[in-house]
């Protein structure tokens, strides 16, 4: 059921009063008032085009406010810009941010913090309010791909709110990614009006992913989103047989699902060996694998993701280093390229050798072999390091 079904004018006015507002049957917090006419007239002078429909629309119901759903891939959206916010920068701030020419083609409206930015195409054309998003890449070693990047996202602002959706009832407990702050303003309005919480409250519901039911009705596999959250969550959990019950639904298990990891990479991300060593057994590719999980596998493990072509990275020694394995650094110390990652490889060696040190020193206390081991792979790590370096 639909907000226009579900909400009358009352509602929406209590609502309201409470802070939310609901655009395209998605719920806005702290909800500021509408937009007016010359503030429309001020903004629309600074672009290349007129204000798309959609985005005046919006901005007619709420100019501004908080989000809190999630949007499919990595994209961060929790903020409406509006003049006058606290955040990094106001409305105005970031049309001042991309007017390198007095005026702007894509007006940026919304966003995360400064790491993600929304846009809508004000030029007049076939791409006028087409959605699109910038995101500042992050320093090597906290995703696999380095960069910032930028790509279209919607059709308009409409089918924008239309993907924000709930990987979780916020309802059902545990620790969703989203949707607690939803359900806190929904339960505090739902003292003095219960009716109208109610009915936010299934609102909110109507957006939760729910792959299990595709999953039973055989469609999941048609359905990108879900399909890719059910992997997700399969491998996080090691569930190998759910993985299994995913391949024979014809989801591929070697698909990108979240920042380009894949099933076997999260199960690793996880230590959730078991369930990788399953998947291994299904030739998925391993190429990143050892990014992500050196610092959970066996030196078993270690050797056969080497033999089917797994990456060795300094951020992959890295991990390593975190592994209770001294054999699995020395592992990988011994792949790691000689070249390309020199400034990163020395970044480590401060670390390497306070570790070496705790090492020896845990070692001479304990008389622990595999803690004096580990202090000399960290050691003689931090020396071939030292002696590229100075090379």
């Amino acid at each position: 059921m639909d907000a226009a079904t579900l909400l009358d004018d009352k509602d929406r006015r209590i609502a309201g009063e409470a802070g939310i507002a609901v655009f395209a049957d998605r719920l806005i917090l702290d909800a500021q008032p509408p937009v007016d006419d010359e503030v429309l007239a001020a903004v629309t002078a600074r672009c290349a085009g007129p204000l798309p429909e959609a985005l005046v629309a919006l901005w007619r119901v709420s100019f501004g406010g908080r989000i809190d759903y999630q949007l499919d891939g990595q994209i961060s959206f929790t903020e409406l810009f509006w003049p006058g916010s606290d955040g990094y920068q106001d409305l105005w701030g970031w049309i001042d941010h991309e007017a390198t020419s007095g005026t702007v083609r894509f007006l940026p409206f919304g966003g995360f913090e400064y790491l993600d930015r929304i846009y809508v195409d004000t030029l007049a054309g076939p791409e006028h309010g087409r959605v699109v998003y910038w995101q500042q890449g992050l320093p090597p070693g906290w995703e696999l791909t380095v960069g910032d990047r930028a790509d279209g996202l919607a059709a308009d602002v409409r089918a924008l709110f239309g993907q924000l959706a709930l990987e979780d009832d916020p309802w059902a407990g545990g620790d969703a990614d989203a949707g607690a702050d939803l359900r806190d303003a929904i339960d505090e309005l739902a003292g003095d009006q219960p009716v109208v919480a109610g009915k936010l409250r299934d609102l909110v519901r109507g957006a939760v992913l729910d792959w299990h039911a595709a999953l039973a009705a055989g469609t999941l596999a048609g359905e990108p989103r879900l399909r890719r959250l059910a992997l997700d969550r399969a491998a996080s959990a090691g569930d190998l047989m759910l993985l299994e019950r995913l391949g024979a639904a014809g989801c591929d298990l070697a698909e990108p699902v979240r920042g380009g990891l894949t099933a076997i990479d999260i199960a690793l991300v996880n230590g959730r060996l078991e369930a990788a060593e399953g998947l291994l057994g299904r030739s998925v590719p391993v190429t990143n694998t050892l990014r992500t999980g050196a610092h959970a596998v066996t030196a078993e493990l270690a050797r056969a993701l080497l033999e089917r072509g797994a990456v060795v990275t300094a951020d992959a020694v890295g991990g390593a280093i975190d592994n209770d394995d001294p054999e699995v650094l020395r592992l990988l110390a011994a792949r790691m390229p000689s070249s390309g990652e020199g400034a990163e490889a020395r970044a480590l060696v401060p670390r390497l050798r306070m570790l070496a040190a705790q090492a020896a020193l845990a070692a001479d206390r304990s008389g622990d072999q595999r803690m004096r081991d580990r202090a000399t792979v960290l050691r003689e790590l931090a020396d071939m390091i030292s002696a590229g370096a100075g090379s």
